[in-house]
């Protein structure tokens, strides 16, 4: 008949195409799915997974492997510290560039009610169109994203470290996720080449901060602190309610960073990031015992420091939840694709690809940046056949975009041009402000007109603000020192690091709403 038309049915995808009355249907034979491992499930190797498995439904199987948790019944948990495992605590910040790029199923899990807050305002990553940054906790990202993958998609879950194979089969693709120090990654050295810190040296040397993360409740709104942190370059406040104070250290300062134990300093805080937490009137490692120095020594001069920074914001020693500390450093990639055996491509994302300074707040973004570039990236592909390199031009390109972006960007908060445009490091700021002669009123009226100056730019592109008052006193109540260290170190240099962000496909177009798994004779959702 005239009229008759031919329609194809598919299996490896979310739309269904019904034919019209006396239409020929020809099935399609199914094909067999796309094969993928994922070494890591934190924040970035769960959202790739997920958004994949929206994407692609019954046409991807794919399992997902971390060392941090255990099975507990029919399920699979993150450890805990009875396990060794301390986790994440920290609030982060997605623009809404990313986070609607997310599967509409994610977001909901993701931003349930009491779940986020906004405290940013609109920029260039998070236009009006959108909506502003969301800050979200990173424990809740990994719970959620866990429970999704298991609840909803079915996604196979493994328990362990994930372990190369000595022969790739049938695997079509190796998300390598598992951070920036990736065992994985430095098993395949010879496909992904070494990483390299000659590009991010001063003299020859690989130049590191060390930063002391203060996890806090809050007592002020949010959205009152945003000024503050961005007035100067010492401290950094970010909170849901409560948060982290992140604290840039001179390397002096960063000696003082010494757990004691019944016999004398102890391996802790220092070398493992382990979490000093009240006890009393000292801070005390929950797993070695052991007590933060500078808490309970009189002579220090670090611990009148943290005391006047939590001042700054509005915060008490009382308010204070616990201390770790980590160094923040950066590493160049030559390439994030390999092709691993004849039909298996390997890719890193997160910390795996790209690890950064989270001064300018582009980490986490960056890492699902990646994991939605490579998600859409693999759908489009996928035909049932065997991939090929040239698939993976255009995410290849987004991954060296993301990485000239963001490093040059954090770069730049590391080693900031001064007024003659001379790179200087943040620590010689630092230690600049904790020398030389004060004049206190000078100082005062430097920092108030700096942040009264940042409050009138950002007015238009956030919530309510806090008044000059507010503001002056938070100010005046800091010591000469610390203010002289705020000035020193200047506001952040958002001209610098601003302008156009690296444009990635959005899944959430291709949602539609899955149904939670049946296992057993219950249903899990």
């Amino acid at each position: 008949m005239a009229d008759e038309k031919t329609v194809l049915i598919g299996q490896c995808g979310p739309t269904v195409l019904l034919p019209k009355q006396g239409a020929k249907v020809v099935p399609l034979r199914p094909k067999a799915p796309l094969r993928v491992d994922v070494a890591g499930g934190g924040p970035v190797g769960l959202a790739f997974a997920c958004t994949l498995k929206a994407q692609l439904g019954d046409a991807v199987s794919i399992r997902v492997h971390d060392r941090r948790w255990k099975r507990r019944g029919d399920r699979v948990v993150w450890k805990d510290q009875s396990d060794g495992n301390n986790r994440r605590e920290q609030v982060v910040t997605l623009q809404s560039n990313v986070w609607a790029a997310l599967p509409l199923a994610v977001q909901h899990r993701l931003f349930a009610p009491g779940r986020f807050s906004e405290m940013w305002p609109l920029g260039p990553d998070s236009p009006a169109s959108k909506g502003r940054p969301r800050n979200i906790k990173i424990r809740w990202i990994e719970d959620a994203l866990l429970d999704m993958a298991q609840d909803v998609y079915g996604i196979d879950v493994v328990a362990g470290a994930y372990t190369p194979p000595a022969k790739f089969d049938g695997t079509h693709v190796l998300a390598i996720a598992d951070g920036a120090r990736s065992a994985t990654r430095d098993a395949f050295s010879a496909q992904f080449g070494t990483p390299s810190r000659e590009l991010f040296s001063v003299d020859g040397s690989p130049l590191d901060e060390r930063v002391l993360g203060i996890r806090v409740t809050a007592k002020s709104p949010d959205e009152h602190t945003v000024p503050l942190t961005v007035a100067q370059n010492r401290f950094l406040f970010n909170s849901m309610g409560g948060g982290f104070i992140n604290m840039r250290l001179t390397a002096e300062e960063a000696s003082e960073i010494v757990a004691l134990g019944e016999s004398g300093p102890v391996s802790c805080i220092g070398k493992f990031g382990c979490t000093m937490r009240p006890s009393g009137s000292r801070f005390v490692c929950d797993r070695h015992r052991a007590v933060f120095k500078p808490s309970v020594d009189k002579l220090s001069y670090l611990w009148p420091r943290i005391l006047d920074g939590l001042r700054f914001f509005g915060v008490g020693a009382a308010d204070v939840v616990g201390i770790t500390s980590f160094t923040l450093g950066m590493q160049q990639m030559s390439k994030f694709t390999a092709q691993l055996a004849p039909s298996t491509f390997g890719f890193l994302l997160g910390d795996a690809a790209n690890s950064l300074h989270f001064w300018p707040g582009r980490g986490l973004n960056t890492g699902l940046k990646s994991a939605l570039s490579l998600a859409v990236n693999l759908q489009k592909r996928w035909n049932g056949k065997p991939f090929r390199a040239a698939d993976f031009a255009q995410h290849e390109g987004i991954m060296q975009q993301l990485q000239y972006r963001e490093k040059s960007r954090a770069w730049t908060t590391m080693l900031m041009p001064d007024a003659e445009g001379t790179p200087r490091g943040i620590e010689d700021r630092i230690r600049d402000g904790l020398q030389g002669p004060c004049d206190r009123a000078a100082l005062v009226q430097t920092l108030f007109e700096r942040v009264l100056d940042i409050k009138k730019r950002m007015g238009d592109r956030m919530g309510s603000l806090a008044t000059d008052e507010w503001y002056y006193g938070r100010i005046t109540a800091l010591d000469t020192r610390t203010l002289k260290v705020m000035v020193e170190s200047g506001a952040w240099i958002t001209r610098e690091i601003g302008g156009e962000e690296v444009e990635i496909p959005s899944a959430a177009p291709a949602f539609v709403e899955p149904q939670p798994v049946r296992r057993g004779l219950s249903l899990v959702g």
